[in-house]
Formats: C-alpha cells, structure tokens, sequence
C-alpha cells in the first residue's frame, strides 16, 4: 500500500498492478481486493456466467485492477491445451495438445520437442517459440492460385495462434513501446 500512498500523495492516477498467478502475488492482489477506502469499489455482476468483479477505488488514484502482464499471460496460453483446459473450441476448429504436436511435426514450426512434450510451464523460450510468426505461418499452406490457406485440422491452432500470439504482441507493444504516439495509436 506505500507505494499507492507515494502515488495518492503525487496526484499519480495508478492504472494497474500486473501480476502473474504465483502464490505471492495472489495474496498481494488478496489484501488489494480487501483494502478498505472511503470510496465504494467498481463492481461489474453478470449472474449467468457467474462472475462478480469487485476493485477499490482511492481518492487520488482511482479504480485499482489487477491484471496479468501480457508475457505472462502469453505463457499460461501456452500451458493451457498441455496442462489446464485441454480442449478448446475456437470458432470452426478446436486446440488439444495434439495441435501442438501436429504443429511440431510441420516443417519450418520453428518448435522443438520440448515445447509439445514433458513441457517446462515456465519456459519463456516455448512461448516465443509456439507464439512466433514462424509457427503461425507453418500452420498454413499454399493452395494451387498461390495463396496460404490454413492446414486441415489445424483451424483451432490457427485461431489461438494468432489471438494469444499476434493480438497479445501487439496490446504488448502498445502498453509498452517507447515508439512514437502515433505508432501506439494506429496499434
């Protein structure tokens, strides 16, 4: 709390805190959550899909969230098909494990056998690797007019590939580039 005490002191409105799922990290984003401000929290409720979200709100600083830094939201991406859910739909196609596999077996994936099998879910190599251009572009071919379509049965690869890996790239360089304004602004 010093540190939103030092910003409130300031007039320094404070955005968010990034946080990447370790133990201690969650009890911070806890004790967050529960610290008591003269001011009600934001409070977002949609009872269908069970969710209640709640963030205290501070004189100088406002609303506090709690969010997941773009590299390490890419890299509970990655350990999800291997390790959480194990299976997604995505649009006309679905994500399994073996996507990754498949992906692998593609000439030019640029992914190694470590990235699809006995996974080290803190390997930030895998995640670059899995989220490059490269294994995106291996995921497709050319058809006959020349033009890249994308693999059969990798439809649901293709999809997670580039909202996890392109999207997620591009909201980092937005949140973090020290290019122009423009730059941040066309991203």
């Amino acid at each position: 709390m010093n540190a939103l005490g030092m910003a409130a002191n300031l007039l320094l409105p404070v955005v968010s805190f990034a946080v990447d799922g370790a133990a201690s990290e969650m009890a911070a984003q806890t004790l967050m959550d529960g610290e008591v401000t003269n001011l009600p929290h934001v409070t977002f409720d949609h009872p269908l899909y069970g969710m209640h979200l709640k963030a205290p709100v501070f004189r100088h600083t406002g609303p506090i969230v709690s969010i997941s830094d773009a590299p390490h939201g890419r890299k509970m991406c990655r350990n999800q098909p291997q390790h959480g859910t194990h299976t997604a739909s995505l649009g006309v196609g679905h994500l399994v494990n073996r996507s990754l596999v498949q992906l692998y077996e593609c000439e030019a994936s640029g992914l190694v056998k470590r990235d699809v099998e006995d996974v080290d879910k803190q390997d930030d190599g895998a995640v670059c690797r899995v989220f490059h251009q490269t294994a995106l572009w291996a995921a497709t071919e050319a058809d006959g007019k020349g033009e890249r379509t994308i693999k059969e049965g990798l439809h649901g690869l293709f999809v997670y590939l580039f909202v996890f890996g392109t999207h997620s790239a591009l909201h980092t360089i937005k949140l973090t580039s020290l290019t122009s304004h423009n730059l941040r602004n066309i991203i």
